[in-house]
């Protein structure tokens, strides 16, 4: 049986203070506190159906999974906008987020005018050329 040593880790790469925070091996060697365990396992397995099951039974989990298959496959035509997914969105917490995508990438600050939806579809459904779509002047 191998004994663990007591000592300090061996820091084999440069320490970046600025994004790590300060330099503290002791630290490192400690074990983490019970509640930070319990919640770095908890994200892991993404504890929340375990727990929706747990507290309301199998059904929610499977209903709220249900919802989000229809939610995930819901589209609008091809054109100008997008798909929002606003009640995907919903159902999951992303509109509690704010990321890049929130404000950069945006079709209102396009340089280029919008393919026209007709054109769009013809291709989709396999009635045009495999070309790119061309915009026809409709802005």
């Amino acid at each position: 049986m191998e004994q663990q040593q007591a000592g300090l880790p061996f820091q084999s790469a440069p320490h970046d203070a600025l994004r790590q925070g300060l330099c503290n091996l002791r630290e490192d060697v400690l074990p983490p506190h019970p509640v930070q365990t319990i919640q770095e396992a908890g994200r892991a397995d993404g504890g929340k159906p375990g727990m929706l099951r747990q507290l309301y039974g199998v059904a929610l989990p499977a209903r709220m999974q249900i919802e989000q298959q229809i939610l995930g496959r819901f589209a609008r035509l091809p054109g100008a906008l997008p798909s929002s997914r606003l009640g995907l969105e919903s159902l999951t917490g992303a509109l509690d987020e704010f990321a890049y995508e929130s404000y950069l990438g945006q079709p209102q600050d396009s340089e280029v005018a919008p393919p026209d939806t007709h054109s769009l579809m013809e291709q989709r459904l396999g009635l045009a050329p495999a070309t790119k779509p061309v915009a026809r002047g409709i802005i």
